[in-house]
This record gives C-alpha cells, structure tokens and sequence, in this order.
C-alpha cells in the first residue's frame, strides 16, 4: 500500500467552521441547521428528526465495486468546561480556535475535538467528489456528553449498513471494538439546619488546581478528584473541631473528572488560626500524593463576610462527610494489564438551601463487578436515607471474530507499519446503543490523538489527523 499525503485543509475547515457555532448537550439546533444546510447545498438526501439527529446518505462513487453500505458516525455536541476566569457563554459563544505547534487548541474553553473532529472529518469525505467510496450513510447524533438521548432514540430503520465507523476515539494506536457502559446516579441528602452563635465566623475552603480529565478514558492516570480530597479535609476538620457544613460544591458533570471543589463553614473564631495551619498542612498532604500535576494543587481557606448564621447541624454535616469518604472514586476492577474495567467518577456536587446533591458515574466492562460495586452504593444509600435517581448508557460487546474489523486492522498494520491495541475501551460510545438497535452491527471506533478531552487543556494533534484521515479514506476505497 502506497502513502500519501493528504490535504486535511477541508477537515480544518469544517472545524473551525463548526467551531464557531454553540453546540452544548441538549443545545445543538444551530449545529443541526448548519450539518442540515450541509446537505442541502450539496443535493445530499438526509433526515432529520425532533431531536435533532441527522442522517445524510450519499451513493457510491462510480465505479465502486463494493456492493454494501458503511455507516460513518459521530455526535454533534461537547462538553463545555472552561478555567474558572473565563467569562465564556457556551449557549451564545463559538470557541477561539488556534493552532500551537502541531496541535489545535482553544483559548481558555475545551476544544471539542471530541466530538468536532470526526464531525469534520465526515464533512470533508461527504464533500469529495475524489474519494472513491462505498454508498455511505453519515450519522450526526446529539446529547451524546450527556444522556445519549439522541442514540437512544433514534430510527436506524432506513439504514441499510452493518458495518460502522464511529469516529469517537482519542488514540490513532488504538482500534476500539467494545465499550463500557455506564450509569449516571444522583444522589440527595436532605439535611437539618442549625443556627450558630457569635463565636463562630464562616470561612470558604478551596480545593483546586487538579488537572482533571475524561472520566472513562482518564481515570486510571491517578489525577485525583477534589470533591473526595474535600470529604476528606471536612473529616479531618470535623473530627478536631466544631463545624458546620453550610454549603459544597464542586465539579460540573458527571463524565467530567473535577477540578476543583468549594465548601463553607461556620468555625469558632478562636479555632480559626489552627484550622488555617491544619489546611497548610493538608496541602502538603496533597501534594506527596500520586496525583499528576500535583504541583499545581492549592488548598486555602479564608474568613468570608457573614451572610446569614444558618448551616447544616453536627449530624448532617457528619452524614455528608461520611457519603463523601465511603462512595468509591476511581478505577474499582481493573484486568491484568491494568486497563479498567470498573470505576466510578464522583463528577458533581452542590447543596442548595437543606439540601447536598452529589452526582456520579459508574462505567462498566464487566457487567458483574458493576453489581458487587452497586451493592456497596445500596448500603450507602440505605445508611444515610439517601433519594436516588439513575439512568443508564449501554455498552457494547464485540464479537468474538469479525471480518470487518480484521480487514481495518490488516489495513491499519500495513498503512502504519506496526500493530493497533485492539480493545474494548472503559469509554461510553453510541455503539452500544446502534448495537442493540441494529442485529449483527459490526464497529470500530477510530480517531487521531486527542489530549486531555473533556478539560480547558484539551488539544488535538494535526499530525495524528492527517495519519487517520489517510486511514479512513483507505478502508473506505478498500472495504
């Protein structure tokens, strides 16, 4: 097989393209007008349905000796994280795209590579009219970072393919053929409430600093998670002095490793200077942890003008410390090459008048561990009266031998030169949902690398999508 290089100049378009339009879960009507007019100029048939997936089908090129369809895939949305000092309105605002070295960024936000980039990618194939293909049916899910609504509800019965290319990965080494699936928990603890005297001041803990990440594909690198790290410190407090819990919170969604976490408590004012150096003490703590990037990681703690003298009382305080150190974090089960197969992110918490809410997620590749993990949250909750409310995502198990996916990985091995890692990834995918939708449906998951998703840091290698670009363009002209 012969290399080339290819113009990736329509890929780049279409990203900064779509990079200018808002595109949150739940929020994608603009993008879909954009994908749909797309398809229009192009005199492309599509469909588009009431919850904004689109569908774009294009014939094969003339001369295309394969007699089957091929079904391209990726979602339309991201996840919108920011540093805490941006003003950035995601609902109103397109990201500041720009290009360091060999990677695309965006200044202060998350770039959407995940998912903007295979959107891009299918965009350009769609507009070639040098790409020799197959008959391609081009799918554009929504609310893939948040519910997976879009796949669940979908209608894939004018699809005629059985083999799909989700366009959903972060590593050009890897070929994902499975993936995990998850659940989505929230939590609510309703608390009693105490009126403090004058001896006690409120004070604000900060935890920040962490690095966070992708809750599936970013877990197991051991970067820690504030929320935990604040139970932790309130414990440590708790257990020392008189305190009380009047507010947390901290992180933003549940697939989203944290970055930081807040809380405010009422202190007795002569047990404000040991708590100070008790805080000190407990940022060194932090840091001598194997956590990534620990050097970064700031704990402090500051008096605060006094509102109201209301917080949560000594029991409740207690109970959502407790919650807080006995929910696991991290990776639960992992398999003998230390990939995860079971974990849990706390992603989410925030108290609002007597209530706290803690929102997490749960990612499986192996169903009965999940079970065991489950049974540990069961006594959680029946501990402490715990209102709990779940959703579910559902994975998808490869088959034990597949044509297709031996064909891209002999494509793979002979364009690249070495062996893909063929797994089944601790990521949620679509696929699981077109799996179960589609009998016999045959997947792989493809992308170029991608660093750091679901964070500000997030950046996406121009090389890397030359390489997979090329790639996709060969199994298409070969499949």
């Amino acid at each position: 097989m012969k290399k080339k290089e290819v113009d990736i100049n329509e890929v780049l378009k279409y990203f900064y393209e779509i990079s200018k339009i808002p595109r949150m879960s739940g929020k994608e009507e603009k993008i879909a007008d954009y994908i749909e007019n797309f398809a229009k100029e192009r005199n492309l048939k599509y469909t588009r349905d009431e919850y904004n997936n689109i569908i774009i089908f294009k014939e094969a090129t003339k001369g295309n000796k394969s007699t089957e369809s091929i079904m391209l895939q990726c979602h339309l949305d991201m996840v919108c994280e920011k540093e805490e000092n941006s003003n950035h309105d995601f609902q109103k605002e397109g990201l500041d795209v720009y290009i360091e070295g060999d990677y695309i960024k965006a200044k202060g936000t998350t770039l959407g590579a995940d998912n903007g980039i295979g959107v891009a990618i299918i965009l350009a194939i769609l507009n070639s009219n040098e790409i020799n293909h197959p008959k391609i049916e081009a799918i554009f899910t929504v609310q893939e970072e948040t519910t997976m609504e879009g796949a669940k509800k979908i209608d894939v019965s004018m699809l005629e393919s059985k083999k799909m290319i989700c366009l959903d990965n972060m590593n050009e080494k890897e070929l994902w053929i499975g993936c995990a699936g998850a659940k989505i928990f929230e939590y609510e603890m309703e608390g009693s409430m105490h009126k403090n005297d004058k001896d006690y001041i409120s004070a604000r803990i900060g935890i920040n600093g962490f690095r966070g990440g992708h809750s599936g594909k970013d877990i197991a690198k051991k970067r820690g998670n504030p929320i935990k790290e604040m139970g932790n410190l309130l414990n440590k407090l708790y257990n020392k002095y008189n305190i009380y819990l009047k507010s947390i919170y901290g992180g933003r969604k549940v697939n989203v490793i944290p970055r930081e976490c807040y809380s405010e408590i009422f202190v007795k004012q002569d047990d404000f200077e040991n708590i100070s150096k008790d805080i000190v003490e407990y940022n060194e703590v932090l840091k001598k942890k194997n956590i990534n990037d620990s050097e970064n990681i700031k704990v402090s703690i500051e008096q605060i003008k006094q509102g109201d003298d209301n917080s949560f009382n000594s029991d409740t305080t207690k109970e959502v410390i407790n919650v807080l150190k006995e929910i696991k974090n991290g990776v639960y089960y992992e398999d003998k090459y230390s990939n995860p197969l079971v974990s849990l992110n706390i992603g989410e918490i925030e108290s609002t008048e007597n209530k706290v809410k803690i929102s997490f997620s749960i990612r499986t590749n192996r169903s009965e561990i999940e079970e065991k993990l489950e049974n540990e949250l069961n006594n959680i909750v029946n501990k402490y009266n715990i209102q709990v409310k779940k959703s579910e995502l559902s994975g998808y198990e490869h088959k034990e031998r597949s044509m297709f996916v031996d064909k891209c990985k002999a494509i793979y091995e002979e364009y690249f030169g070495i062996n893909p890692k063929v797994i089944d990834m601790h990521i949620c995918l679509e696929a699981g949902f077109f799996g179960e939708k589609i009998p016999g449906l045959d997947f792989i998951a493809i992308a170029p690398n991608i660093y750091d998703a679901h964070s500000p840091q997030e950046r996406c290698s121009i090389s890397s999508l030359k390489k997979i670009y090329n790639y996709i363009i060969i199994i298409l002209n070969d499949i």
